[in-house]
């Protein structure tokens, strides 16, 4: 039987799985979708490659798993940031600008890796939901000023962030032009009733 190196088994197997998710986050970069297999985690993190299909499901899963990873930080900070904003206009730059800022401090071969990959329509789903949830956050303050369609209008502008992150990780632009140009098009999205 494996060593337990945790006070709990489930303080273990939470440490496995964050390794693991490192693990297959260094293997995206250096051999991307293709090389990320159940064997590969295995040999980087010394677990059996069986041990593994403990933690993911398929190897989908574990690209999403790594998506998802720091996602609940990144809404607490995006949270965080709206919240400081005075008034509704610094409440969309803030949910433009920090979706940026926190973008941008992603490895940018981890992103190339996945931009490469061909995925599942299921993977394709997950990871949709995903990069909408940030929307909820605007949604509410859009509700709170009273905006009419704050539902649709919220989505359209996680649209205009998605596609400056696109535009950030393909064209080297800097992030303070990028984001100038998303904050004052979301900008004229929300006042547009």
């Amino acid at each position: 039987m494996p060593r337990i190196e945790a006070d709990t088994v489930a303080e273990h197997r939470a440490r496995q799985h964050e390794a693991l998710l490192e693990a297959a986050e260094a293997v995206l970069v250096e051999r991307g979708h293709e090389g990320l297999t159940f064997a590969a985690l295995g040999e980087r993190t010394g677990l059996a490659r069986n041990s593994v299909y403990r933690y993911f499901s398929s190897r989908e899963d574990i690209v999403a798993q790594v998506l998802e990873r720091p996602l609940p930080g990144w809404l607490e900070r995006l949270r965080d940031a709206m919240a400081r904003a005075d008034d509704l206009d610094g409440r969309v730059a803030a949910f433009v600008g920090a979706q940026l800022a926190l973008v941008s401090g992603v490895r940018p071969e981890l992103a190339g890796a996945l931009a490469q990959s061909s995925f599942s329509p299921e993977l394709r789903s997950r990871i949709s939901a995903m990069t909408f949830q940030p929307a909820a956050l605007l949604e509410e303050a859009l509700v709170a000023a009273g905006h009419p369609h704050a539902a649709v209008t919220a989505q359209l502008v996680q649209g205009i962030v998605n596609a400056a992150i696109r535009v950030l990780h393909q064209s080297g632009r800097p992030l303070d032009d990028v984001t100038a140009i998303a904050v004052a098009t979301a900008q004229r999205a929300v006042e547009a009733r």
